[in-house]
């Protein structure tokens, strides 16, 4: 394919419309090239095989299926697309391993989730984000479901919500039924998914009764998610790999933050008003340390 500089935004355009025809196989590479595009420029057909749990042959093919010679030419074709932003941090990482004597392994997954997080923020200023953002302020309610290791930052996520606006509430999976979600008008309402691989089944399922009901659905998920783009276009999908045990949350993390941030901007003097409001609650309920309410009760 010879017109590679005319064709990069169009082959990113052609695996979006051609998800649901892809094989299996096809429909997992071309996911990871969508929602990897700040990195793919760094993988290999080997690298890729590796992650995916498929042949080098069938990243190969899949290249070629797109039109081009190989994954080689695939990656030239979408090179002016790509972004060397991960690579910025690199000089100030290597002063910082020098002068504290890491290993290999820490550098490189300080390296990663470095890189992960200014791609979020990169993120962050795109229209996709945008949408999100005025999801998560303007839906009636805003219902948050984790499973798995991610459970603690869906709380988060919910937690913060809560403190800026009223109408948000963590799904309760525990009768089985979801029966706070699916049993009520869904007018208005937006279900937000926290989930990484490998993926609970219970996910899915939200996921896919949420689209029947017409519930917009928000995935913020990890590069390899290739079913949740069946059900929905909300989806943040964050880097998650590095050198340790497990996965790194830290650009999920770095997600949220951002999110809550723009939520709070886009709700504007509202959230003011709330937050007085909270505060004046918790004042004369709990207090804090050393505040007028535990002076009152005697308390130190």
């Amino acid at each position: 394919m010879n017109k590679q500089a005319d064709t990069s935004r169009d082959l990113l355009q052609r695996l979006e419309d051609n998800l649901e025809s892809f094989t299996a196989s096809e429909r997992s590479i071309a996911n990871f090239i969508l929602m990897n595009r700040g990195g793919i420029a760094f993988e290999t057909a080997h690298s890729i095989a590796e992650k995916l749990q498929v042949s080098s042959i069938t990243v190969g093919r899949f290249a070629r299926k797109m039109g081009y010679k190989h994954f080689k030419d695939l990656k030239t074709g979408l090179r002016m697309t790509m972004s060397g932003v991960p690579w910025l941090v690199g000089d100030q990482v290597t002063d910082f391993i020098g002068s504290h004597g890491e290993s290999d392994r820490s550098k490189r997954s300080l390296e990663l989730e470095l890189a992960g997080i200014i791609e979020v923020y990169a993120m962050a200023e795109t229209d996709s984000w945008k949408e999100i953002v005025a999801l998560l302020a303007h839906s009636k309610h805003v219902h948050v479901a984790g499973f798995q290791t991610e459970r603690g930052v869906a709380a988060t996520l919910a937690n913060l919500l809560q403190y800026a606006r009223e109408g948000v509430s963590i799904v309760d999976s525990s009768a089985g039924h979801y029966n706070d979600l699916f049993s009520v008008n869904p007018r208005g309402h937006c279900l937000v998914l926290v989930e990484f691989r490998r993926y609970s089944d219970q996910a899915f399922a939200l996921a896919e009764q949420a689209q029947r009901e017409g519930i917009p659905i928000i995935m913020i998920t990890d590069k390899f998610c290739d079913w949740i783009r069946k059900f929905t276009d909300h989806v943040i999908a964050v880097p998650t790999e590095v050198d340790l045990f497990w996965s790194s949350q830290v650009s999920l993390s770095c997600a949220v933050n951002l999110l809550i941030n723009d939520v709070i901007g886009a709700l504007g003097k509202k959230v003011e008003q709330r937050l007085e409001r909270l505060s004046a609650l918790y004042q004369a309920h709990v207090g804090h340390v050393g505040s007028p309410a535990r002076k009152r009760s005697g308390r130190t």
